[in-house]
């Protein structure tokens, strides 16, 4: 009896101990990206004009359904070219025909119907990840001085790994249409958080673009 207690008590021991290291990680991840947070714009008005903006990609759909998340890019994205503070902007997602996933299309004919003209345009169909966006931004497309769009902490992330490779960004914080207010959650939720960790375990170990020059 005593065995089983002893070694119920090195588990639950272990457990705590793997918790706490856990929660340190994350509380120090948000405290590292959640630095950027003060050159993330919420109206265009405010944002200083830059020559490019990066649309951060994301499915036109969610469990069947319109994603609010995509839509809020969209006009994000929008806004900005209307309101004259991109000349350029670059669609940049993830582009799997054989599994009938492309966002790059949807996200094109999206800001097609809100105004944006198809030739200010540029697609990016290997930004597989936040990483690979940001860095193929400058050895891609040779453009290091950028306004980030997506939801406030996506936008964070990406600031983040800006910086860390020596890029100049800033950004810009789409809400989540049709209720913008929502748009923290993609700060506060689970996903966030553990955005957080990887993007700062990507910057730890200097983890590159998978499509370094490929264009």
């Amino acid at each position: 009896m005593s065995r089983i207690s002893r070694t119920r008590r090195i588990v639950l021991f272990w457990a705590a101990a793997a918790f706490i290291a856990a929660l340190e990680a994350v509380l120090t991840a948000g405290w590292l990206v959640g630095a950027t947070s003060p050159r993330v714009y919420a109206t265009a008005d405010d944002i200083p004009a830059r020559m490019a903006g990066l649309l951060l990609g994301c499915p036109e759909y969610s469990n069947g359904r319109p994603n609010p998340v995509f839509a809020g890019r969209i006009r994000a994205a929008a806004d900005l070219y209307h309101a004259g503070k991109i000349r350029t902007l670059v669609v940049s997602g993830a582009s799997r025909p054989k599994e009938f996933y492309d966002e790059i299309p949807a996200m094109t004919n999206a800001l097609i119907s809100l105004g944006v003209p198809e030739n200010v345009i540029v697609r990016d169909d290997k930004g597989l990840r936040t990483l690979d966006s940001v860095l193929r931004m400058h050895d891609v497309f040779a453009c290091d001085d950028f306004i980030a769009i997506s939801q406030r902490g996506h936008c964070e992330r990406a600031l983040y790994l800006a910086d860390h490779h020596g890029i100049s960004a800033i950004g810009f914080a789409a809400g989540i249409q049709p209720d913008p207010s929502l748009s923290d959650l993609c700060v506060s939720g689970l996903y966030g958080k553990l955005a957080c960790v990887k993007a700062v375990l990507d910057v730890a170990v200097n983890r590159p673009a998978k499509y370094p020059t490929e264009r």
